[in-house]
Order: structure tokens, then C-alpha cells, then sequence
């Protein structure tokens, strides 16, 4: 069957690195695999949808302000540079839709919500995502790794600050410390943490600041430090893109599971032009190996190497927290 996405595939030597990606088409209809319609901006005028269907790789949430559609591919794209290591893995890519103006916005949710930025207590991304109504839960950062050094970088959560680190940049190394910004009309940008405070981001309007890196895409380019600085080793990688403000690309690759499932990992590079093809203007990488965990309605969809959940964390980013299981609660208590 046919899988319909949102973003735009582009034409030409990216698709042909990456084939399936030519699988994707623009659209704001719903995806021929999902029995729904949907109104001209792409979601419902009430109610809601949930479709789970992880033997074909369909995952899709509609209701009238967010819409999440994720699809699973096998990816083998082609080698780059002729001594690069074969590259054979799933592909999770989370395409979402959000109604800014009716205030719909990614969130953090803490491990424990009683306690907004506390980072003592660690749950999976899968339970923290379940236990608090969670439509998408992601990984992130993983900030808390890094609280003991001066390399924390810049790091807002919910609109508060916990970190404002003037932390060095360090092109080819992981991380480098880029940041990734969500702010509160929708938009994604990144910058270097030393060069941009946390007041700053906060007068301009960010709700979210991540530390990690680097940029994959910036102006719809792949910079030129990806090919020139960074290794080709394929780990697991986990990748936060924009299309436009709002409209969002979310993909984790699995890796190390070459014995489990086929999926070696994927280097930098070919990262890069994933989120490229994707449609992202602006893209950056996450922590990856067994950090990258995506959750949907609460359980987690892709493998992991060594921690079968996934690494603990304090929290996660997440979409449509608290919306997702009301129509199932009230069907247990009429």
C-alpha cells in the first residue's frame, strides 16, 4: 500500500540515496492506509482518530488541533563515499501537525509531574508517556549526563530555566552542543549556546531549549561541517526537525540490532539527508544509542540495543499530553 506523509519528497539524487523516501507525497488528506477524512487543514472538526497498526508500520492521531502520523520504512541507502559501511535499518518518522494558534504546542512531561524540573526521578520514555496521557513522547537531550561538568549548554524547559551554560562549540564532536529551540509560535532555530543567553530565548518567545547537536539542516542545506568533521561510524540517531512553524519531523533509526533485526545504525551524513529529504529546514540531532526511544499512546515503537526500554530519563518531549485516552477512559467508566 501506498504511504502518503504530509512533507514534501524531493526529487532527485536524495531519493535516489534514499528510496523509500520517494514512498512519501504531500498532502493535507489522511494516508490512504487510514479510513478517516479529514477537513482542509489536515485534522478534525471534532472528536478524535487513533489508528495502531505496527505489522505494516502505520501509527496515526487526528483530532482538531494535532495531528501525529508516524510510518515505519526499511532503509538501505547507498554508500556516499565508497569506503563508508553498509547502512540497513528501520526508520521511524513521526510527521506533526499542530494548531499553534489554538495553542497547540510540544510539551515537556516530567518523570514526575508533581515536580515540574526535577531531575532525580527516571522512568522509561514509554511509562512516563502512558502514565500521563501522552499522544507522542520522544527522548531528548539526556542534560542530566552532563549536570556535573560546565558542559550543560542552554537548557529551558516549559518556559523555565535550568541551565544557561556559556558552553565552547565543538564541530565533529558528540555532542558539539547546538541547541535546538521551540518556541511558542511554532517555529525551531539553533544556535550555539555561547552566543545566545537564556533571557533571550526567553523574551523571544522559546518554551523549549534543548542541548545536543549538531544542525543536520539549516535554510533547507546540510552543512558542510557534517561531511568534513563527523565520522562515519552508524549508531542508533535521533533527529528533531521543522518543515514550517508548527509543522514538525521527528525520525529515530535504530542500530546495533544487526543480529536482532537487521538494523546496523546510520552514520551523520546519511542522517542529515534523511531529515533533508523530509522537507526540514531546520534540523538537529538528539542523543541517539539506547537514549532514542518514540513512544505512541504509551508504548514505545522502535528497538533499542542493550536497555530493551530504552535508557531512563526525567522527562521526555510530548505532544497531546492528557488528550489521547479520554475517549478510552470514558468507555471504561460510562
Amino acid at each position: 500500500m501506498k504511504k502518503t506523509m504530509l512533507f514534501a519528497a524531493l526529487a532527485g539524487v536524495l531519493l535516489a540515496i534514499l528510496p523509500a523516501a520517494a514512498a512519501f507525497a504531500a498532502s493535507w488528506d489522511a494516508p490512504e492506509w487510514a479510513d478517516i477524512a479529514l477537513n482542509e487543514h489536515g485534522f478534525l472538526d471534532g472528536g478524535e482518530y487513533i489508528l495502531e497498526d505496527p505489522e505494516d508500520g502505520h501509527w496515526l492521531y487526528v483530532n482538531a488541533t494535532l495531528r501525529v502520523q508516524i510510518v515505519r520504512t526499511l532503509e538501505k541507502p547507498e554508500k556516499i563515499r565508497k569506503n563508508d559501511y553498509n547502512q540497513e535499518f528501520n526508520c521511524y518518522t513521526a510527521e506533526i501537525l499542530c494548531d499553534t494558534a489554538a495553542g497547540e504546542l510540544p510539551v515537556t512531561l516530567w518523570a514526575d509531574p508533581t515536580r515540574p524540573g526535577y531531575t532525580r526521578t527516571f522512568k522509561t520514555v514509554a511509562d512516563i508517556a502512558r502514565e500521563q496521557g501522552a499522544v507522542f513522547a520522544v527522548s531528548t537531550d539526556l542534560f542530566t549526563a552532563r549536570t556535573s561538568t560546565g558542559a550543560k549548554g542552554v537548557i529551558i524547559r516549559n518556559g523555565d530555566v535550568l541551565y544557561d551554560a556559556k558552553t565552547k562549540h565543538h564541530p565533529g564532536s558528540r555532542p558539539p552542543f547546538d541547541t535546538l529551540a521551540l518556541y511558542d509560535d511554532g517555529r525551531v532555530e539553533s544556535y550555539v549556546p555561547k552566543d545566545r543567553r537564556a533571557e533571550e530565548y526567553l523574551a523571544d518567545g522559546a518554551v523549549q531549549v534543548y542541548t545536543f547537536g549538531p544542525v543536520l539542516v539549516r535554510d533547507g542545506e546540510i552543512p558542510e561541517e557534517i561531511a568534513k568533521k563527523y565520522d562515519r561510524n552508524l549508531n542508533p540517531m535521533h533527529a528533531f526537525g521543522m518543515i514550517a512553524p508548527g509543522h514538525y519531523i521527528d525520525v529515530l533509526c535504530e542500530g546495533r540490532l544487526k543480529s536482532v533485526n537487521g538494523s546496523t545504525g546510520v552514520n551523520m551524513e546519511t542522517m542529515a539527508r534523511i531529515m533533508k529529504v523530509r522537507g526540514c529546514v531546520i534540523a538537529v540531532n538528539l542523543d541517539g544509542g539506547d537514549t532514542a526511544v518514540m513512544a505512541f499512546m504509551g508504548t514505545r515503537l522502535n528497538a533499542v540495543a542493550k536497555v530493551k526500554e530504552g535508557r531512563k530519563t526525567c522527562e521526555v518531549l510530548a505532544f497531546g499530553p492528557e488528550l489521547a485516552f479520554n475517549a478510552e477512559k470514558d468507555e471504561e467508566n460510562p
